[in-house]
């Protein structure tokens, strides 16, 4: 890819899934149907980095690409935010997801294509991948050929030259 195409185009990793936590697959569904993701606002960096997770979901630029997994029990679609973030609270008192008042930040996105299985991540490991404990990371440009054989080409029968 020429720099170009690299400076212009951006890629996360999404996990929405938090262990021990209750959100099931219904929420990932009620989340897609919203055409709304979301990232916890006490989650942290990563290793020695300075900037915390929930400060890169807020400052990922609309028009940045991602794609939502869930832990690694499968990626579900390729998005694109289309809004800046929101701060929320989830009540306690919510039927099925139990996060007693912890903020969140969501963000809306348009729907690019979905995953054409639903199916576990068996690749390699990095930190943008379904099978590292990371929730909301930046895939590296000099990785974005690694990322298109792992996980746009196996998931969504698409290659970087789509996004041109």
């Amino acid at each position: 890819m020429s720099n170009e195409f690299i400076s212009k185009v951006t890629f996360w990793k999404l996990s929405q899934s938090r262990i021990n936590s209750g959100f099931l697959f219904r929420d990932i569904l009620e989340c897609i149907d919203k055409k709304m993701v979301y990232i916890g606002i006490n989650t942290g960096a990563i290793g020695n980095s300075s900037v915390t997770q929930a400060e890169h979901f807020v400052n990922a630029k609309i028009g940045d690409y991602f794609y939502l997994t869930h832990g690694n029990e499968g990626i579900y679609l390729l998005g694109q935010f289309t809004g800046a973030a929101n701060y929320f609270n989830k009540l306690a008192n919510d039927d099925h997801i139990k996060f007693a008042n912890e903020g969140y930040i969501e963000r809306s996105f348009h729907l690019i294509k979905f995953a054409k299985d639903l199916k576990e991540y068996t690749g390699s490991k990095h930190g943008w991948t379904p099978n590292q404990n990371s929730t909301f990371f930046q895939v590296p440009s000099h990785e974005y050929n690694l990322f298109e054989q792992e996980i746009l080409k196996p998931y969504f029968d698409i290659d970087l030259t789509h996004f041109k």
